[in-house]
């Protein structure tokens, strides 16, 4: 059986000859938007059980009943990235959720910082971010939405064998080439600040803590998205899994 070209994400379970009911806006998708007819067959993974082959077994008005068939990818470990990032207004936070989960994030931490004006994020908003972009870039997974955190409690927990690459407007960062070629990595992690940056404070604070690490993102000041995304791109294609050929094998030559 090919491959078939639609991808959903769920919390539900999955196994071979599971039954599984996808309502709300899954069946919506499903049923109005796809139009998919009995018999026709979906991909679905979840965060633990990978990918699976599923048949759509009944058509009903609040939900789409499914059977699930064979697996199609076993599950995977993630990278071992964080991306930690200051809430910013609107449709640009939903970038960097969207982006982070494209580029492989395994978790996505809010930080809240002195200059931060948004200090609320709907966890279950962002998740549904996450999952839409794990299914439209052959993830298997999605990452962990955090509850926004406190810069300073964040790091006063932090796990002491995890690189912090941060970046840092004040000129006395490294360039980040530098430091990618003498630190590298399994497990890292990445934070850029919000917009107007870290305070005098907040840079202080971070220079303490033996594992982070400022970096210059060279002469122009990013945006906050920009700047999380950059510092993203540039560490995976270091410390990453960019080595590996893309997963998708829909397309024909």
């Amino acid at each position: 059986m090919s491959k078939p070209r639609h991808r959903l994400a769920t919390d539900h379970p999955l196994s071979a000859g599971a039954s599984i009911a996808l309502e709300g806006n899954a069946a919506h998708y499903l049923a109005q938007v796809l139009r998919m007819k009995m018999g026709d067959s979906v991909a679905l993974f979840n965060r633990t059980d990978g990918e699976w082959i599923a048949q759509i077994a009944e058509l009903r008005k609040r939900d789409v009943q499914l059977t699930v068939t064979t697996q199609s990818r076993a599950p995977a470990a993630m990278l071992d990235f964080w991306v930690c990032f200051a809430p910013i207004k609107g449709g640009r936070m939903e970038t960097i959720i969207e982006k982070a989960t494209e580029l492989g994030a395994a978790l996505l931490q809010p930080v809240i910082t002195q200059r931060t004006i948004v200090d609320k994020v709907n966890i279950e908003r962002s998740t549904l971010i996450a999952k839409e972009a794990a299914e439209q870039c052959e993830r298997i997974d999605w990452p962990e939405i955090a509850a926004p955190k406190k810069l300073a409690a964040l790091l006063g927990y932090w796990p002491k064998d995890r690189l912090l690459i941060y970046g840092d407007e004040t000129g006395e960062g490294q360039p980040i080439a530098a430091v990618l070629q003498a630190a590298p990595t399994q497990k890292w992690a990445i934070l850029a600040g919000p917009e107007g940056g870290f305070t005098t404070d907040e840079l202080a604070l971070l220079k303490r803590c033996a594992f982070a690490k400022p970096v210059s993102l060279g002469p122009r000041i990013l945006r906050a998205d920009t700047a999380i995304i950059t510092l993203a791109a540039l560490t995976l294609s270091a410390w990453g899994d960019w080595q590996q050929p893309p997963r998708y094998t829909g397309a024909t030559p």
